[in-house]
């Protein structure tokens, strides 16, 4: 479960997500591990494989920036993975 951090101005509150979405690059024949490892991921909402450039867009959700950036780089370190685009939301 996600914690969001909570913001109020004035009398309305507001939730703060830390969210990103993250395009994977990986080598031939991983793609089924890469997926299952996935799905076991901390941070991961939803995994999607995909045709094109890239090989799997993820959207991953965290309670602190810090932990996201965390939870990004364990992304980085999964075994096939060849390559990233990490794109942070920012509203």
């Amino acid at each position: 479960m996600i914690h969001n951090q909570i913001l109020q101005v004035g009398w309305e509150l507001f939730i703060i997500v830390n969210k990103a979405f993250i395009l994977l690059n990986v080598k031939s024949g991983y793609e089924d591990s890469v997926k299952e490892e996935l799905e076991r991921t901390r941070g991961v909402i939803e995994s999607h494989a995909i045709y094109g450039k890239y090989d799997f867009m993820i959207s991953m959700e965290s309670s602190s920036q810090d932990e996201l950036k965390s939870d990004i780089f364990a992304l980085r370190k999964m075994s096939g993975v060849t390559s990233t685009l990490s794109m942070m939301v920012i509203e």
